[in-house]
């Protein structure tokens, strides 16, 4: 019996290598194929950019770099999951990085919608902590769409801020909307999962998956609790 019992075992880990085998090869190659266009991006934003006169196209000039900045931040984003899925263990030293200058960046892209809705955001201060800067960009870019996606439509509050647990830096964005039930708090993370209120929201239910795994290369951890008149994602990240 137990000789039966280990080798369901041994055949089920052999299933599980072949399919986390699988799952790194799709990433590497989705994350390869989409890096191209964003490229191609950048590259004709930069000619657009400069046929424009800048004392005429002022706006548009700064709506192209917008454009720029976020393409160039998708890229650095796939790249860094690009060689995250090629490597079992991190190869790259972490380094120092300002949370606080990343999020200005973030909000800077996000401008357009954020006046739009008229979205009350306080940031706090939020350390430097040692990581990767383009997971880390991609991070917290991910977990502020998230707030903005989930919260009212108009007058939506967000915000963000930081304290120090241990060796640990715990950052957390808190933001307007449903609360999340407990049943959903974990599921949540998972592949193309959504909680109950968020089944007709656009996208393909990865950017919370992503979220996690980025604050798992680091070493930290990931969650939600409720908040007052609304939710509160938190991560855990190695201070430096």
């Amino acid at each position: 019996m137990l000789e039966l019992e280990a080798e369901r075992l041994s055949a089920r880990v052999e299933e599980l290598e072949r399919e986390k085998a699988a799952l790194e090869a799709f990433a590497a190659v989705a994350a390869h194929e989409l890096v191209e266009p964003l490229v191609m991006t950048e590259a004709y934003v930069a000619i657009v950019t400069d046929r424009l006169d800048a004392s005429i196209h002022a706006d548009s000039r700064r709506d192209l770099a917008t454009i720029s900045r976020a393409a160039s931040r998708m890229r650095l984003l796939l790249e860094a999951i690009l060689h995250d899925a090629r490597t079992n263990e991190r190869s790259d030293p972490l380094r120092p990085v300002d949370l606080g200058a990343i999020v200005t960046e973030c909000v800077q892209m996000l401008r357009p919608e954020i006046d739009q809705r008229a979205v009350r955001l306080h940031v706090g201060a939020l350390p430097t902590v040692s990581g990767d800067e383009a997971l880390l960009s991609g991070l917290l870019a991910n977990l502020l769409i998230n707030a903005l996606k989930f919260s009212p439509r108009h007058e939506a509050s967000i915000a963000l801020g930081a304290v120090l647990e241990g060796p640990f830096w715990k950052v957390w964005i808190e933001s307007d909307g449903p609360v999340i039930p407990p049943e959903d708090r974990t599921r949540i993370f998972e592949p193309y999962q959504r909680g109950q209120g968020e089944r007709r929201a656009r996208g393909a239910g990865l950017g919370l998956t992503i979220a996690r795994r980025i604050v798992e290369r680091h070493g930290g951890t990931i969650g939600v609790v409720p908040a007052e008149g609304g939710n509160r994602f938190y991560f855990t990240l190695p201070a430096v």
